[in-house]
């Protein structure tokens, strides 16, 4: 086992750490992160709207105006989410390779966004504005920043007198690289509605979103990533490092399913932020489970104490208590359930649903904090079914960590009982 965990560090750590220096991936994970309480917002609004159970809709329709203060409140938040994490990640891509220019840059990268995106009747579309556009929108938060620093670099810009007011310098600074790449993205825009779409954005979202979303959201895609986000964990780096690639086609199927949910229709992805986030006891490798095993199985006092201390966080998906406290980070017994639970959680959940017995999440995004039970009975289109299916998953899930959690525990309790006999002795 020790020689199995020795091979496991030396490749999974300096894969992780590259992982984690990605500066365009740093920049898409916290902007992510940075809008998510927008969709939130959104959803909320959206399940105070939309929610059908017992007599909600009549006290809904009775309050004057809130109706229409929830459907403007979607329209904004969870509709146009695409466009406001746009603006967070090119302003933090910006920041993070140094651009001088950030603001007149972010601002450049929504012009280059929307050039690219599709018009209605000489308007912008207002789907292109939500999870249609999303990946898109990944792509050009990255590359006009980097187009931009790159002419930059290069001295491609107007040069000013020193008299003149720094913001002003730096406004003209950029004009030059800014009219490159909108005239460049008006070229593409148009080049692709002479091939028959409607725009770039309609080109791209067919071929390379959906694809992205059939293998990214696939059960063995999507398990093969989470599997991949425990096991970063277990030298000590943080799960998002993974769940960054997987984060933006999950909030794309929710939208997906948010919408076929308001308008009555079949809910279209079982894979969506909900299942991903629902699968997660205690966060990323159901860090939860080995605490309840420790504070109900276990005797050595190192868990114990662990336990107690980080029942309550790992209750809200915060799981670093127990990840560095157990500890579960480079322990050689922890590495397999770690993995293996992760499977097993997820296979519970699809296997419910795509089954039948428990109905799909309907795209509500709820917070990452949010504790289990209470996360699918808010999400989940059949509350009661879900809320027993996660039970049944967080059982088995237990199962599988509990013969390496009490195999752990047996060596620390020898060990406690080894330094009891050796102080004895000393006094």
């Amino acid at each position: 086992m020790g020689k199995f965990s020795e091979k496991i560090e030396k490749v999974l750590t300096p894969f992780g750490a590259k992982l984690q220096n990605i500066i365009f991936m740093q920049a898409i994970s916290e902007s992510l992160q940075a809008t998510l309480p927008i969709l939130i917002v959104g959803s909320f609004a959206t399940l105070i709207s939309s929610l059908d159970i017992g007599a909600w809709q009549s006290i809904v329709q009775s309050i004057p105006g809130l109706l229409s203060i929830c459907q403007k409140v979607t329209m904004f938040t969870s509709n146009g989410y695409t466009l406001l994490m746009l603006i967070a990640l090119a302003y933090l891509y910006c920041r993070k390779i140094n651009l001088k220019e950030y603001i007149s840059c972010t601002a450049l990268t929504v012009a280059v966004f929307l050039i690219l995106s599709e018009v209605v009747d000489g308007n912008i579309a207002s789907s292109a504005l939500g999870m249609r556009g999303m990946i898109l929108a990944l792509f050009v938060g990255i590359l006009v920043p980097k187009s931009v620093k790159f002419m930059l670099d290069k001295n491609f810009r107007i040069r000013m007198p020193n008299s003149v007011p720094k913001f002003v310098e730096e406004g003209f600074s950029i004009l030059l690289p800014a009219a490159v790449v909108c005239v460049v993205a008006g070229i593409i825009d148009y080049c692709f509605t002479l091939l028959g779409y409607t725009s770039f954005q309609t080109f791209f979202y067919s071929t390379i979103q959906i694809p992205l979303q059939g293998i990214g959201l696939s059960f063995g895609g999507f398990v093969f990533i989470s599997c991949l986000g425990a096991l970063v964990m277990w030298p000590g780096l943080h799960a998002s490092t993974i769940s960054a690639f997987i984060q933006p086609l999950a909030l794309a199927a929710s939208a997906a399913n948010l919408e076929a949910w308001n308008a009555g229709e079949a809910l279209p992805n079982i894979i969506e932020y909900s299942f991903m986030q629902s699968g997660k006891f205690g966060g990323g490798a159901n860090l939860l489970l080995p605490c309840i095993i420790a504070l109900v199985f276990c005797k050595s006092k190192q868990l114990k104490s662990v336990a107690k201390l980080g029942i309550v966080p790992a209750v809200f998906c915060i799981g670093e208590p127990i990840l560095f406290g157990f500890p579960m980070m480079l322990n050689p017994m922890m590495v397999i359930p770690m993995v293996l639970s992760t499977i097993t959680t997820y296979i519970v959940y699809y296997v419910g649903i795509a089954s039948g017995l428990v109905g799909y999440f309907t795209g509500v995004v709820l917070p990452w904090t949010t504790p289990p039970i209470l996360n699918v009975a808010l999400s989940s289109s059949t509350p009661v079914r879900a809320v027993i299916m996660q039970l049944i998953a967080m059982a088995v899930g237990i199962l599988v960590y509990y013969p390496f959690v009490k195999g752990y525990d047996n060596q620390l309790l020898r060990k406690e009982e080894e330094n009891g006999i050796e102080d004895q002795k000393s006094a």
